[in-house]
């Protein structure tokens, strides 16, 4: 053969893309492990080396991706709502406090929300709604002299 001479070889076709992506064993345990950690789904892909709609696709086809994923944030909130309660336990008083607003909001809630979505005061009659000024005492008392009379009261005031 000269040097001048091609010499046509067979090539191995290459694939192109990213490597497959399999759920192991492996994989199961750094998802529940980073899932555990706060980890979002964007962060828990690129931890894997996968695109966050992989992810997504995985958790959805495969349930012990999922059941990894919330595995793994479950044991996380027992481990931390354990040491709350151990530090409510211990005389803390801020976990103390800390604990009972959230596990007994009825009866430990400083403040009562209450809240009106748009939707639900359209619904509402200008009656209705002058009703429910009425009954909040902080709102009633910054509209006072602003608002009409109730009915009643309109009513036993034209009668004198």
């Amino acid at each position: 053969m000269s040097h001048t001479e091609l010499v046509e070889t067979e090539r191995k076709v290459q694939k192109t893309g990213r490597k497959r992506f399999e759920i192991t064993p492996t994989v199961l345990e750094q998802v529940e492990k980073y899932s555990g950690l706060g980890f979002n789904m964007s962060q828990i892909a690129t931890v894997l080396g996968v695109d966050e709609r992989t992810v997504y696709a995985k958790k959805a086809a495969f349930s012990q991706f999922d059941q990894a994923i919330k595995k793994g944030r479950l044991s996380a909130i027992g481990h931390v709502s354990n040491a709350l309660y151990d530090s409510a336990m211990n005389g803390n008083i801020t976990a103390q406090i800390f604990y009972l607003k959230n596990r007994a909001p009825e009866m430990y809630q400083d403040v009562i929300q209450q809240k009106f979505t748009v939707e639900a005061v359209n619904k509402l009659s200008d009656t209705q709604l002058l009703d429910e000024i009425r009954k909040d005492e902080s709102i009633a008392s910054q509209v006072s002299g602003l608002l009409p009379l109730p009915q009643s009261q309109a009513q036993s005031q034209d009668a004198a």
